[in-house]
């Protein structure tokens, strides 16, 4: 009797096993099903290497039902295959969660559907004023750079009630301030930095006393291309806010055109000094510095001056804060600056930041101020320029390091996440992805830089005083509207 009753514990024991095993098979199902669907979602991977990873799958979880339902299994070996497979959910959960988060940026970040203008409010470093309850029911002054100035009026008036006063000349309105300690004005952020790159005392001279961010939709128009069979231009704007905003208005202190040929696999990239001595697309008269084209008109108006420039259709454009180096290289552990020159220097943004001969390994904050050094030159911006591209040059090589995106992947999104913005779409990149993953054929990357020589004029922003500007030479960007030309032809126009 009692061996009976033995048998019958042995056999229920056994029996739990068994629907131990059915449910963990069974959630493995699900659980497959699911990351399936995700990673056909994400459209990264080849149709090749997607159906491989199906078959894989399906012959895991047939050999995985096979063992469960069969009779007789013995209980070692369910214990085995239910360890086997509890691991391989953990990884298949995690893999769903990266490739969800990886989703969720992509569509986040990517196609950009919003525009953001931000305003200061400024007044005399000598006034009274120290707080918007200050300057209750007084009248400030402004300029009209909105189509819908009613949510401009709004916007301001949803901060604090005051009368609001417009005039013509934000040059001369941000001049007056400074002396006037009754004058309160409401600037762009854009226009706001470009007074600052051209005086530099100018932040000891007023108060910011708050800001005004106004977002609206932007519509995106269809360009038309597909990036893995048709050759594009893609404009890259390193802009340098003072704030952690993308404002729409700003100076693009970087202006890199890349050329990019999927078909040949060629990347041209040409990079352009900010103070390039251009006509403003629309403008008349004075000609102005390219990176003022961002604060009179965005990505949208530098754009279109470079297109005047260089003869060609920019379709695609991918603006960047330079704030946003200092979370992207803390993020992927720092980087390694060189310095060229043979002396050490510290940083006139941040004096803490000293730079000595040869390599430097730098965290994010020195990473910035490396990027806006001039003062230690005595080329002055050209030598910023060539700083910038080093820190992203930098930055991309290691972040594309295997090694780093494994260990760094997650913080390196987050240090992206708004960060950035572009018209490019996640379909654009995700193609781009899957083109590159079918075949692994390499690129070749050429550069093909514009020069100048340095001239101290008047500009279309600043008409009234003479500012160091580059005059172009022509010769240099006739011999870039070639290459440009010559990357982007197809095979068919051979």
């Amino acid at each position: 009797m009692q061996k009976t009753k033995s048998k019958r514990k042995i056999k229920k024991k056994s029996l739990t096993y068994v629907v131990v095993s059915k449910l963990i098979w069974g959630l493995s199902i699900i659980l497959m099903l699911i990351l399936g669907y995700f990673i056909f979602d994400a459209n990264i991977l080849p149709f090749k290497y997607f159906m491989a990873i199906v078959v894989v799958l399906i012959i895991l979880i047939s050999i995985h039902g096979l063992i469960v339902l069969k009779k007789n299994t013995k209980k070692v070996v369910l214990i085995l295959i239910d360890i086997f497979a509890v691991f391989f959910m953990l990884i298949e959960g995690y893999a769903i969660y990266q490739i969800n988060d990886t989703i969720s940026f992509l569509k986040k970040n990517l196609g950009a559907h919003f525009e953001t203008n931000v305003y200061n409010i400024v007044v005399s470093k000598n006034s009274s004023y120290n707080s918007l309850e200050d300057i209750k029911d007084h009248t400030i002054k402004t300029v009209k750079d909105l189509e819908d100035i009613t949510e401009y009026e709004n916007a301001i008036k949803r901060k604090v009630n005051v009368n609001i006063e417009y005039v013509d000349d934000v040059v001369s309105l941000m001049d007056e301030v400074v002396d006037d300690n009754e004058l309160i004005i409401i600037i762009n952020s854009g226009n706001y930095d470009a007074k600052v790159s051209i005086d530099e005392e100018y932040e000891e001279k007023v108060n910011i006393l708050d800001t005004i961010t106004i977002t609206t939709e932007k519509r995106l128009t269809d360009t038309g291309i597909d990036v893995t069979k048709d050759p594009f231009v893609l404009y890259l704007s390193g802009i340098d806010t003072r704030s952690n905003y993308l404002p729409s208005r700003s100076l693009s202190d970087v202006n890199i055109i890349l050329a990019i040929n999927p078909n040949t696999r060629n990347i041209l990239m040409i990079h352009i000094p900010r103070d390039y001595y251009v006509q403003v697309h629309g403008t008349e008269g004075l000609k102005d510095k390219l990176t003022h084209s961002g604060t009179i008109g965005g990505i949208e108006l530098s754009m279109a001056t470079i297109e005047d420039l260089l003869e060609i259709k920019i379709p695609y454009y991918l603006r960047v804060n330079f704030n946003a180096v200092v979370n992207l290289v803390d993020a992927i552990g720092g980087i390694n600056i060189d310095s060229d020159v043979n002396y050490d220097f510290s940083c006139w943004t941040n004096r803490s930041c000293v730079f000595h001969p040869g390599l430097n390994s730098v965290g994010g904050t020195c990473a910035l101020a490396f990027a806006r050094e001039r003062h230690a030159y005595g080329s002055g911006d050209r030598h910023r320029g060539e700083n910038q591209e080093q820190v992203i040059s930098k930055v991309i090589d290691k972040v594309t390091s295997s090694s780093t995106i494994i260990n760094n992947y997650n913080n390196i999104l987050a240090a992206l996440d708004g960060t950035f913005e572009t018209n490019l779409t996640s379909d654009d990149i995700t193609s781009l992805v899957k083109m590159q993953l079918d075949d692994m054929r390499g690129w070749q990357m050429s550069s093909k830089n514009v020069d100048g020589t340095g001239a101290s004029l008047p500009t279309y922003s600043y008409p009234n005083q003479n500012l160091y500007v580059m005059e172009p030479k022509m010769e240099t960007v006739m011999e870039a509207i070639a290459k440009l030309n010559e990357v982007l032809e197809t095979p068919d126009e051979e």
